[in-house]
This record gives structure tokens, sequence and C-alpha cells, in this order.
């Protein structure tokens, strides 16, 4: 616990500073989270105040951290067909153990601000789920000196545990060749994902390209402008033009594709294989059942948790990017 001889407290330091107390903790603990300026300015004022700090790491099953979560604005429905936000809080529970999480959820919009009042309280930690936050947000954040993971998304310079995307096409590809496939395939997509999208068509073309897949980047892979753009009539066109797999970007488009091949008339997988990405809520309400990777949001969560948990409790370096791979869930379309 901290402590000052001359009975100078944490909260007058971060009081004569204009900081949070949490600010003032990490400053002096030397937290890579609290810019040079700042750093500066509390160890002089800590310095004028007589303040003395002694370091001690905090009991992790006696602590309670406090976490803000930020899901995507309202106006973002489409991301509830791939994420189950119940399973996002579990996991981070669970990895927050032994501490208690005090959690509390907010989402996204144009004016957020991390903390809407100067005197809110202290927030330990910030995660940012299925979307960026704005640079002055994680401006804001880094000065009151909190932690800060965006989850799923990539952010230069934020730490971020994401899926491993490439790994989770490149398993596909693996299962398709297991299967007998040997070519004909196509890898559809939409715009507006081109970051998981990049990803993962590059690992579906390593794991054809290992696994003797004859597959063109170019040629054998289609774009549509939304999922509402993956039309029956598309559909048979890539059919007519010898495509016998369907590889979808993800389970929604796996679905989609697997709805419009059953009005051809077509049997799925003695006729066409259709195969998707994710393990999202829809995936478990769809006949037949769509062969998938498992992504898990739970497990994502979890490792967000890990994170933080070492961070700020046993005070440990965490990890900046963290990949967490999934695992093939073979269904009845392949």
């Amino acid at each position: 616990m901290a402590e000052s001889k001359k009975g100078v407290t944490m909260s007058e330091v971060a009081e004569r500073v204009g900081v949070s107390k949490a600010t003032v903790s990490r400053a002096l603990g030397g937290s890579s989270l609290i810019g040079s300026q700042v750093r500066a300015k509390v160890e002089q004022v800590a310095d004028e105040l007589g303040y003395v700090r002694k370091t001690q790491k905090r009991h992790a099953d006696r602590s309670i951290l406090t976490v803000k979560v930020v899901l995507p604005s309202v106006d973002q429905t489409s991301t509830q067909l791939f994420y189950s936000f119940r399973n996002l809080l579990v996991g981070l529970r669970e990895g927050l153990k032994p501490s208690v999480a005090n959690v509390i959820v907010e989402t996204n919009r144009s004016d957020y601000r991390p903390f809407p009042h100067k005197k809110g309280g202290e927030v330990d930690a910030f995660v940012f789920a299925f979307h960026r936050p704005s640079s002055e947000v994680l401006t804001e954040i880094e000065e009151r000196g909190a932690s800060c993971v965006v989850l799923n998304r990539i952010v230069r310079g934020v730490r971020q545990v994401v899926s491993d995307h490439r790994d989770a096409l490149y398993k596909m590809a693996c299962h398709l060749a297991d299967r007998g496939v040997t070519g004909n395939c196509c890898f559809v997509s939409y715009s507006g994902i081109d970051d998981v999208l990049r990803a993962r068509l590059q690992g579906f073309a390593e794991g054809c390209e290992d696994r003797g897949i004859d597959f063109d980047l170019d040629r054998d892979s289609w774009t549509a402008a939304t999922p509402k753009d993956l039309t029956r009539e598309a559909v048979k066109e890539l059919y007519d033009r010898g495509v016998r797999t369907f590889v979808g970007v993800n389970d929604v488009v796996g679905i989609i594709l697997t709805q419009q091949i059953r009005t051809l008339d077509l049997r799925i997988p003695e006729d066409v294989r259709v195969t998707g990405c994710d393990r999202g809520p829809v995936h478990e309400i769809t006949y037949p059942r769509l062969t998938s990777v498992d992504l898990s949001i739970k497990t994502l969560a979890k490792e967000v948790g890990r994170s933080l948990q070492s961070e700020i409790v046993k005070k440990e370096k965490a990890k900046n990017v963290l990949l967490v791979k999934g695992r093939i869930l073979i269904g009845e379309t392949t």
C-alpha cells in the first residue's frame, strides 16, 4: 500500500496534479500507460509534497477491478449475428479471477467519453469489443492511467486480443483436403471487413498450397458488395462455372450460400460443399449444420481478462498482441 512519511496521501497528489489516483499510482509505479509529461508532473508534485510511495502488489483474491466494456454502437445490429455478448462477459469474469470484476457495459457513439464526469469514480480498465476506439478516447484513457485492450480488432499501438483468422482458414483448407477436395473452390466474402477478409483469404490460400488444392487468389475468390448480393442467380453462375466447394468468409456467408444452393435442388455435401467460420450465434440454429471454425468469443474474452489481471494486479508486462487460435467444427456441409 502506498504511504507517506508526512501523512501526504495519494489523493492529495492527484488533486494537485489534476489527475486521478489511478494515474498517480501508475505514474509512480513506472507504468508504460502513462505519458512522459504526466509522469514527470506527478513525480515533481509528489516530491514537493514529500510523498513517499511504497510499492506492493495487489492481492488478487481481495481485488475488485472496475472494467468498462464498450460495445459497438446500437446501429451496428449485425454484430449480434457473430458474437454472443453473454459469452463475452462470462469469459471476461473468468479471466479476471481470482479478482472480483465490477463490469460496466456501455455502447460506443460518435461523442463517446470514457470518463464523462471529472470525478466519476475509478476505472481500472477499458475493453473495446468489435470496434476501434478513436484516438481522442485512447488519449484520455492514457492520461487517466487506465488500462486498455481492444478485442478482435487491430489498432496500432494498443494492446489487442484477436482471433487468429489466418490459422482458422488454413485449418479449413486442410479439412477440405482431407475430404478429397483438389480444386473447384470459391472463397466468398463481402466488402467492409477488409482486415478479416485479408487474413482469412491468405490463410486459405496457404493451406491450399500446402495441401495440394488448386486455388488462385484472383480467379477463385468473389467479394460481393453486401451479403444481400449473395443471390441465387450469383450462386448458380458460380456453380455453372464449375465451383463445387463454396468457402464462406464467415458463418453468415456460409448459411446464405447453403440456403441458395438448396433452392437450386443441389445436394449438400454430395453435389456441393459449403463452409463458414466463426461459430456465431446463428450457427446453432441452422440446418444442415455448417462446417465452421470455432473462434470462441468466450475464449477471447477470457484471455483479455487474464491480460488485465496480470498487468493491474501482478504488475507484469502484458503482450501487445495476442492471437487466439480456433478449432475445426465438422458439420454436415462437407
